[in-house]
């Protein structure tokens, strides 16, 4: 399976760290130059932003640099032979045994557009389990939100697609790939490993920023809009939990990350 590793050309620490990471591995990859934003002039970034975003906040340069970034992957990816890729930012370490998954494409159920293979550890409400050919992981439908966007893999078929919805950054990246409320999560049939394959370290971003974004001061009608949401939300998630953790095929449950070798 062909992977892609976003990395900024003044990042030659992060290539190298990553370098002995696909090292030890066994894995071959392809950098992509990350776009740097954070040098475009103040009229650049607004030309560069969608006029129909959702997201509420303004979007920085790091997160309009990490989302054309990932957009030059899967341009890669839609333009290549390859039935699957991998895409990866340059501040991950790989976990116990990945390396047996990225060697093949076999164990993608057939279905798949999007395989998430990285966690922020925290529950997600996952679907039934597949197993990964002759491995200990497993795989299963992502029935919620699951931020971060450090480690994916996407069909050839899914990356055409997923363009038509990418010509300008609307959200972060990691928003627009994997939540419904800001993104096309709901068009794409996106599976999670179990556990996952990769996680991001304790490096400061240099492609998608420290993630504290500008905020707008809402008003009051925003803020009573807002909570009641949140309160609604976490209440009917809680609910759906209690009632789906009952069965045995589908559940809510934060995805782990077995450290191997190749971590730091």
């Amino acid at each position: 399976m062909k992977s892609y590793l976003i990395n900024l050309d003044r990042s030659c620490g992060r290539l190298a760290f990553m370098m002995e990471q696909f090292r030890k591995l066994g894995c071959d990859f392809t950098r992509v130059g990350a776009v740097d934003a954070r040098m475009f002039t103040p009229e650049q970034v607004q030309d560069a932003l969608a006029s129909n975003q959702k997201w509420p906040h303004p979007l920085t340069p790091a997160e309009i640099g990490c989302f054309l970034s990932h957009k030059k992957c899967l341009e890669f990816i839609a333009q290549g032979e390859e039935d699957h890729a991998a895409v990866f930012e340059d501040d991950v370490v790989f976990g116990r045994d990945a390396g047996k998954l990225f060697a093949s494409s076999s164990w993608i159920p057939v279905d798949a557009d999007i395989i998430k293979i990285e966690t922020h550890e925290r529950a997600v409400f996952l679907g039934a389990h597949l197993p990964c050919a002759e491995t200990h992981f497993t795989v299963a439908r992502l029935r919620s939100r699951h931020l971060l966007s450090a480690g994916y893999i996407i069909s050839k078929p899914a990356a055409q697609r997923m363009l038509a919805f990418m010509e300008k950054p609307s959200a972060p990246l990691d928003h627009f790939l994997f939540d419904s409320e800001f993104g096309p999560f709901s068009n794409f049939a996106v599976y999670q490993t179990y556990p996952a394959l990769c996680r991001q370290v304790g490096l400061e971003s240099t492609i998608g920023g420290n993630r504290k974004r500008a905020k707008i001061r809402p008003t009051l009608m925003r803020l009573l809009v807002r909570e009641t949401v949140r309160i609604y939300r976490r209440s009917r998630l809680a609910i759906i939990g209690a009632c789906v953790n009952r069965g045995a095929r589908k559940r809510w449950t934060p995805i782990p990350f077995e450290a191997g070798n190749e971590t730091v």
